[in-house]
């Protein structure tokens, strides 16, 4: 059973102290995981969808006894290669225990081998490990420290590679720039989306006007620093930004790349507070979008419109289909899809369904969702248990990614007591 919007409320109002918040949280979930029965299923799935590990376990022994753990990371990339030939993951082994394995599996053996090796990664986002093409050939582009800084490498399939100093954010559509930013800044202030290694080029307290978001011609490898903390500080200040720490985080080029989506956070005496920001792909024409205290995770619909779990005066916390030229917004499936609280969507690449997961309800289980705006229908793809072992910064979310048909989705999962990655086919479900 999910929490209800009254939890929820409470929760929110519980945002100015985050130490209060997070202990009561803690406790509550663990009240109600005793309550509710605890674990009676480590999965559950709709009877039209079917799930297979996207790999297997060296030696083929018990994910639990095999020392490691394979995943893909964050939403709303693309693990699947454009033929289809290759899917991208991460290894991580307890051997080997600050850096990760990138690997490559063979659609058409299920064979796989290991590409490269990076420091430079979390749980949650993994090292953005992601495709890119270079004269002609798909190649990986992921990041990791070269020579002392914090990089991208790009490895082709041979492994032929070149890097550029400079990790990607995000990735321009047309594989020709990338948005970037300081993760060691992020080390300090959200520690599960940084990267905690010593480096030359990023530190940990870079001054506000020399740090921020930058774009980087993945070509020539130069980059210009598109907006800095300094500059989000002072548009539109509010009294909460006294004494706060400032960053950026969860920059999205949009389809066709005209323009981008950040968030702008800052944490201070009065807790945390969130702004979405959109700019022109060049970084010109910055809008404040969203300025409600609380902006989560979006995805773009198209060039125009982004899904967005945020909060607003008049509707509260929920989904909203937000016009970025207007800042118009408007609730997407209210009392459906809103019912299962904060997820990671992104829509179908035919644009008609949305895929999102759900945080662990009442009985630890995550929700993989299936939502078709224009019916207003939401469909359970099925559940999955989230042992405690997995929470807080070493969570294990669903994070579900479309391939390139829309017929399968690709989510991380721990319901069989390891992090592991696996493929859901829906093609039953959205035919």
């Amino acid at each position: 059973m999910p929490y209800n919007r009254l939890e929820r409320r409470v929760a929110a109002m519980l945002d100015a102290a985050p130490g209060l918040r997070a202990a009561a949280k803690a406790g509550y979930q663990r009240f109600n995981y005793l309550v509710h029965g605890g674990r009676r299923e480590p999965l559950r799935l709709h009877p039209a969808v079917t799930i297979e590990r996207a790999v297997e376990p060296a030696g083929g022994t018990e994910l639990r006894k095999s020392g490691e753990e394979c995943f893909y990371g964050y939403f709303g990339l693309q693990p699947w290669s454009n033929d289809g030939r290759r899917l991208i993951f991460h290894r991580w082994r307890s051997g080997n225990p600050r850096r990760v394995e990138i690997c490559l599996r063979e659609s058409a053996t299920g064979a796989v081998r290991t590409l490269a090796e990076t420091a430079a990664w979390n749980f949650q986002q993994g090292s953005l490990a992601q495709w890119v093409v270079r004269d002609g050939i798909e190649c990986a582009i992921f990041n990791d420290v070269v020579d002392g800084s914090l990089a991208c490498r790009i490895v082709a399939p041979d492994g032929s590679e070149r890097s550029l100093p400079w990790p990607v954010q995000a990735l321009h559509p047309d594989g020709s720039e990338a948005l970037s930013l300081n993760y060691r800044r992020l080390a300090r202030i959200r520690p599960e989306y940084g990267y905690d290694v010593a480096v030359d080029n990023f530190s940990a307290d870079q001054p506000p006007e020399r740090d921020g978001l930058w774009r980087v011609d993945l070509r020539s490898g130069s980059a210009g620093l598109t907006v800095t903390l300094a500059e989000l500080a002072a548009l539109a200040p509010r009294p909460e930004m006294i004494g706060a720490e400032h960053k950026v985080n969860h920059a999205v080029y949009s389809p066709a790349g005209t323009r981008f989506v950040f968030m702008h956070r800052w944490l201070g005496p009065r807790g945390k507070f969130s702004r979405l920001y959109v700019a022109n792909a060049d970084g010109s024409d910055l809008r404040l979008l969203l300025d409600h205290r609380m902006v989560s995770h979006y995805a773009w619909q198209d060039e125009r419109r982004l899904l967005v779990w945020a909060r607003a005066p008049d509707r509260g916390d929920r989904y909203y289909l937000l016009d970025v030229e207007t800042a118009a917004r408007e609730a997407c499936c209210p009392g459906t899809l809103d019912r299962f609280g904060d997820g990671h969507p992104s829509f179908s690449p035919d644009g008609r369904w949305i895929v999102t997961d759900s945080y662990p309800d009442r009985g630890r289980m995550r929700r993989l969702l299936l939502c078709r705006p224009e019916a207003g229908v939401v469909v359970e793809a099925g559940a999955f248990h989230a042992p405690w072992r997995y929470d807080g910064e070493v969570r294990c979310d669903l994070h579900p990614r479309w391939n390139r048909d829309g017929t399968r989705v690709s989510i991380d999962s721990a319901h069989e007591g390891a992090r592991w990655t696996y493929v859901v086919d829906v093609s039953r479900l959205v035919a």
